[in-house]
């Protein structure tokens, strides 16, 4: 289970951290122009609430990782629960629920989790370059990383436009996200626990290396023209997690066990992943990402959050 678990984290977390969030076309278009205004008068607001969910399915194994953000300031929080349900060839199943709290200032960033069905020991997690990715991840771009990453996208099409909405379909060009992702590699050391070492994450880079410049890659963005606010987001990156399975099993160096082998082809051939993005109004919502006293004052602090879970 603790291999398993372990690459199913590895799949969410990965495929998390390439939401093309800011891709944008090379050729400037009339599309292409409204995308940037969108994006640009999107990024000014200082309080935004988001609600995520990420998918995966398979035949075997089935994750979703569920969660609520809020973007404060320099401060980011996020509340949610990660759901995992093993199907076994003996016909015998299991289902993992982990309940968990998120904040971060700046490089801090403190992961709280709970793996025990009661919810009584909690633990937590220190991730110095996670939180370095996150922010990057959030920050708003200047006007020479717009430029930037405007030629990292091949396409841009709108799909619906009136007088209060559009949506937009966003095609980014997986070559040139696959020598970002490299550059970005070199620049983020791998914290012990999401990359477990150097090596590791190395390897990973590889195997999403080729996922990415192999796998057709798309979103689609709707905002609200009244107040040029995002309203949904949704990615399909079934494309990527096959072809980053496949990676594994194709690589000369690995040996996998039957139960991870087996996996792995399931992932490869048969499974997808999606996940949607949506901005609700909550007026209570900065109730949902306070963190209980005794968690803050009890959660034992651990070096490796995955294999902690896996356990």
């Amino acid at each position: 289970m603790q291999k398993i678990f372990r690459l199913l984290i590895a799949l969410l977390v990965l495929s998390a951290a390439l939401l093309p969030t800011r891709s944008f076309a090379a050729e400037e278009t009339e599309g292409i122009k409204f995308f940037r205004e969108a994006l640009t008068r999107d990024s000014d607001a200082l309080d935004r609430l988001f609600h995520q969910d990420f998918y995966f399915a398979s035949p075997f194994v089935q994750g979703e990782l569920e969660l609520l953000g809020m973007v404060d300031g320099d401060v980011f929080k996020s509340a949610g629960e990660l759901s995992i349900w093993q199907y076994r060839n003996d016909g015998t199943s299991s289902a993992t629920a982990i309940p968990f709290h998120m904040e971060q200032r700046g490089n801090d960033m403190v992961i709280y989790f709970c793996t025990d069905e009661k919810q009584k020991n909690w633990q937590k997690f220190t991730a110095p370059s996670l939180a370095a990715a996150v922010m990057d991840f959030i920050a708003t771009p200047n006007a020479a990383e717009v430029e930037q990453i405007i030629a990292d996208t091949k396409e841009v099409t709108i799909l619906e436009d009136n007088e209060y909405r559009c949506t937009m379909l966003i095609r980014p060009d997986g070559d040139k996200l696959a020598d970002s992702l490299r550059a970005k590699s070199d620049e983020l050391p791998a914290d012990k626990g999401t990359a477990n070492d150097g090596q590791m994450q190395s390897v990973a880079v590889d195997y999403l290396d080729r996922a990415l410049r192999n796998a057709d890659i798309w979103y689609m963005w709707t905002i609200d023209k009244r107040d040029w606010h995002t309203v949904a987001m949704q990615y399909n990156l079934s494309g990527v997690i096959q072809e980053l399975a496949r990676a594994a099993l194709d690589d000369p160096n690995q040996h996998w066990p039957d139960e991870v082998s087996q996996l792995l082809e399931t992932i490869a051939f048969y499974s997808e992943i999606r996940t949607y993005t949506i901005y609700p109004n909550i007026p209570d919502a900065k109730k949902r990402f306070v963190i209980p006293k005794d968690v803050l004052k009890k959660a034992k602090p651990v070096n490796d959050m995955v294999d902690t879970a896996a356990k």
